[in-house]
């Protein structure tokens, strides 16, 4: 059985789709920023601050070049503000996380720190 490299070769005659479906490669892409909010996203949730920081200020340069090259236009900055819809769930998240363990909170207080996670969650999902 050939390899993927040269049942390529051996037929030229491929299309792109043809060549995507056998690498995997995705017959659409996605922004530069929805791919760099992504990395920003998992890089916050677990915890590496620092590199998420960094790819802020990526998100940061991509929208003031968006608005710039759009300038007949107002451009919102959607993706930063994604990004900080993600921090406040993700921090409302580690709230309850850590409310969980707290074995001097009553259930009420757990219950309202829930209810806050959830509504961050809702304005992060429904943006």
């Amino acid at each position: 059985m050939p390899d993927s490299t040269e049942a390529i070769i051996d037929r030229p005659t491929k299309g792109v789709e043809d060549i995507a479906s056998e690498t995997g490669v995705p017959t659409h892409s996605r922004r530069l920023s929805d791919k760099v909010l992504a990395a920003f996203n998992h890089a916050y949730a677990v915890g590496e601050i620092d590199v998420a920081r960094n790819l802020r200020e990526i998100l940061a340069k991509l929208e003031r070049d968006r608005v710039i090259a759009h300038s007949q236009r107002k451009a919102n900055p959607v993706a930063l503000s994604h990004a900080d819809l993600w921090v406040v769930f993700v921090e409302a998240r580690n709230d309850y996380r850590v409310a969980c363990e707290d074995e001097s909170l009553d259930s009420a207080a757990v219950a309202q720190i829930l209810a806050r996670m959830k509504e961050a969650y809702q304005a992060w999902s429904s943006f």
